[in-house]
């Protein structure tokens, strides 16, 4: 007992020994120090990245709160509404929180000005301060939204939560014209400066002209379209307009949105439009197909 005894005195007091005792404590104190710096610069990145951004989902879920895997997979359902009322937010705030990113944000509704540009409603109503415009205001601030984005790894660097962000939301490059639906793509090709695709019909198309030895098509079922509850609370008015084909049956094919209003109305015209049965157009005495543009009026009465 007594050899053993000198033994671990002796190392125990031996200053080489010593040191290396203590530098190795140091080393497991400073790790955690180091990862929560390196945690906390990220946070830094990631708010000065993206705080007050605007940010478009890939997929439009509506819903306060919105769960994803790190692949941009919903871990919990979630219905999908509209790109002008679900699909972009206002990022207010980020946080990672170990394998858990966390944004919180305000969802965007969009209207549309004179020259068809998307426009934040809360920008339009802001200088108005009646009692109506206010309440809306007031309506559009608390339209929040969180989402929760799982990590890869509990020590996520910046790579993994880019490649998280970007499985969930557009990167800044990308097309709007890959996410939205088939009758929005004409009015964002015309918006980014791409090239429109030609209608396709069964045989030919004509672009309906005044004279020339034809006549249009004329409607002969024009159910009207139902107002957006968004729309009615903002009592948002105005006309939407819309290309389409008429074919050679009087059927109503590729309707592609020109001109939007926004607040899901334009959602509620290609629904009623797309129900429309016309007398098609005639050539030379014969059914044609033909591309035509319609108006859809949004009046509140």
């Amino acid at each position: 007992m007594s050899a053993y005894k000198s033994i671990s005195e002796g190392s125990c007091s031996s200053p080489s020994l010593r040191r290396n005792a203590a530098f190795a404590l140091f080393v497991l104190l400073l790790l955690p120090l180091r990862f929560a710096w390196a945690a906390s610069a990220l946070d830094k990145q990631l708010n000065f990245d993206y705080v007050d951004k605007v940010m478009t989902l890939r997929r439009f879920y509506s819903g306060e709160h919105l769960r994803f895997h790190s692949d941009g997979s919903l871990k919990t359902s979630a219905p999908v509404g509209l790109w002008t009322l679900d699909g972009q937010i206002e990022v207010q705030k980020v946080e990672l929180h170990g394998g858990l990113l966390l944004i919180k944000g305000r969802r965007i509704h969009r209207v549309f000005d004179a020259q068809h540009n998307p426009q934040d409603q809360l920008t339009t109503v802001g200088n108005n301060h009646d009692k109506q415009h206010k309440e809306l205001e007031k309506e559009l601030r608390r339209l929040k939204v969180e989402i929760e984005i799982e990590l890869p790894s509990e020590k996520p660097d910046e790579k993994d939560v880019a490649s998280a962000i970007h499985a969930v939301f557009l990167a800044g490059s990308e097309s709007m014209m890959d996410v939205v639906p088939a009758y929005w793509r004409a009015y964002f090709a015309k918006q980014e400066g791409k090239p429109q695709t030609t209608p396709s019909a069964n045989g030919p198309l004509y672009s309906f002209k005044p004279g020339g030895g034809m006549s249009p098509p004329h409607v002969i079922l024009q159910p009207e379209p139902e107002y957006s509850e968004e729309a009615r609370k903002a009592k948002y008015q105005g006309t939407a307009v819309m290309s389409l084909i008429v074919d050679a049956s009087g059927a109503v094919g590729d309707l592609q949105i020109q001109r939007p209003l926004g607040l899901g109305l334009d959602e509620k015209a290609i629904a009623a439009v797309s129900t429309w049965k016309f007398e098609p157009a005639e050539k030379d005495g014969k059914p044609v197909s033909a591309v035509i543009m319609v108006e859809v009026m949004f009046h509140l009465y």
